[in-house]
C-alpha cells in the first residue's frame, strides 16, 4: 500500500478516535475498543514512526478485536479523502491530525490518549 494511503489510515483512525471521544456514546468505537487502546499503544511502540508500521497496526488490532465498525469507518479512506463530519468546524486536535508534516509515533500515541481520556469524561 503507498504511503500516502497508510497515512490516510492513519490520520483518519485518529480524527475518527478524537471525534468519537467527544461523545457520551459512540455507534462506530465499541466501548470495549476504548479499554483495549492500551494494547494497541503498545503494538505500535515498535513502529519507529514509520507510517505503514503504524497504519498496519492499526488495521491488525481492529482486527484482531473484531472492530468491524472502525475498520468500516475507515474503508473509504483507502480509495479517497477523509471524509468531512456534519459539523466541519475543527478544533486544534483535529487541525494538527489533518496538517502536521510528520506523524510520528508520540504525536500517534498522544492523540490516543487524549482521546481516551476525553471518552472517560464523557462517559462519566
Amino acid at each position: 500500500m503507498p504511503t500516502a494511503e497508510n497515512e490516510r489510515i492513519v490520520r483518519a483512525f485518529l480524527l475518527l478516535l478524537h471525534r468519537e471521544s467527544q461523545k457520551p456514546e459512540s455507534a462506530i468505537i465499541p466501548p470495549k475498543a476504548w479499554e483495549t487502546l492500551g494494547e494497541l499503544k503498545a503494538s505500535l511502540a515498535q513502529a519507529n514512526d514509520d507510517v505503514r508500521t503504524l497504519s498496519r497496526g492499526i488495521t491488525n488490532w481492529c482486527r484482531e478485536h473484531q472492530y468491524s465498525s472502525i475498520l468500516q469507518a475507515l474503508r473509504p479512506i483507502l480509495s479517497d479523502a477523509i471524509p468531512e463530519e456534519e459539523d466541519p468546524e475543527e478544533d486544534e486536535t483535529e487541525t494538527q491530525i489533518l496538517r502536521v508534516s510528520n506523524l510520528s509515533l508520540r504525536f500517534v500515541e498522544e492523540t490516543i490518549s487524549q482521546s481516551q481520556e476525553q471518552h472517560q469524561q464523557q462517559s462519566s
